[in-house]
């Protein structure tokens, strides 16, 4: 057990950037932020970026950290979508942002971008990248820790994905320049970590999985830390303990019961599927337990935060 909290010490305190991906539902953004809170508990300063890949109605108030920014600990924070990336980047590019209004805000110009969703991903990524090699006047990295609430699972491959297609695709040129800066960012395995966020469901192992081969087999991406996320386990003698006297119980109760006991029974085999899976030497797992008051946010970040601590002492 000491070989393991050693691993994920490693992997959470000398990365510093921090991808979290995983199924839509899952909880990715609560363990995003509670990991962001525990980094910065220790007086580090930290960036927390979460990134919209969707134009349409892209607002960052929408977005759970801005709802919640006020009653965190000081973090900076960065909200990343791809109108904004594009007119930066634009503007870059073409000096003037007349300019880029003029090109980039007619309504066909627009149609077009947004029937390339590609382009979006690497926006994404690359404004990421700008921010997390941001320097300050003693050439230091201006921020310790950089931890990012990336798209869910099928988005997250794309966007990953996609600096090395360019590269090998790709002319000589800024573009192919630029994402040879963002792959390099990516493998570099000292620097960069993408963790994956699921719960012990069918669905989101399956997508736990097939990000956590991808990043094995065909991205050469350091992959982090595996977070299970309302993790809920009862041992076999206490589960058979239960049944053994299910019926003291009051009948209208018991189905409630028995229906409870096959969930857990489920979850403990979609566990038992999820970590057969994963390599031993990847084994490194952080069971996030289910907090009584769920409906409280704040509440569920401090808890799992609190946990986290735990493997960073």
């Amino acid at each position: 057990m000491d070989r393991w909290f050693a691993d994920i010490k490693d992997m959470l305190l000398n990365r510093r950037v921090h991808l979290i991906t995983g199924k839509g539902g899952v909880g990715k953004s609560v363990i995003s932020i509670s990991l962001a809170v525990t980094l910065r508990s220790r007086a580090k300063k930290v960036l927390f970026a979460q990134m919209s890949p969707i134009e349409v109605n892209a607002d960052a108030s929408d977005e759970l950290f801005y709802k919640l920014r006020s009653s965190l600990p000081r973090i900076d924070y960065i909200y990343i979508e791809p109108k904004s990336a594009l007119e930066e980047y634009a503007t870059m590019v073409l000096r003037f942002k007349r300019l880029y209004k003029l090109i980039f805000e007619d309504k066909m110009v627009r149609s077009s971008l947004r029937a390339m969703p590609s382009l979006s991903f690497l926006l994404l990524i690359g404004k990421l990248w700008y921010y997390c090699t941001l320097k300050d006047k003693n050439n230091d990295f201006l921020y310790d820790y950089v931890v990012v609430d990336a798209p869910s699972t099928g988005m997250a491959i794309s966007m990953l994905n996609l600096p090395r297609i360019i590269n090998d695709a790709a002319p000589s040129g800024p573009l192919r320049d630029r994402a040879i800066d963002i792959e390099n960012m990516l493998t570099d395995r000292d620097a960069t970590a993408v963790h994956i966020a699921t719960t012990c469901e069918e669905t989101p192992v399956n997508e736990a999985l097939e990000i956590y081969r991808t990043l094995s087999e065909r991205l050469s991406i350091q992959f982090g830390v595996l977070f299970v996320n309302q993790f809920e386990d009862m041992p076999d003698e206490d589960a058979e303990y239960v049944k053994s006297k299910i019926n003291l119980i009051p009948e209208h109760m018991r189905n409630c019961i028995r229906r409870k006991l096959i969930d857990i029974s489920l979850r403990k085999q979609e566990y038992i599927r999820l970590v057969s899976n994963i390599e031993e030497k990847d084994r490194r797992i952080i069971t996030c337990p289910v907090v009584e008051n769920n409906f409280d946010v704040l509440n569920v970040i401090e808890n799992i935060s609190t946990h986290l601590r735990r493997y960073c002492e």
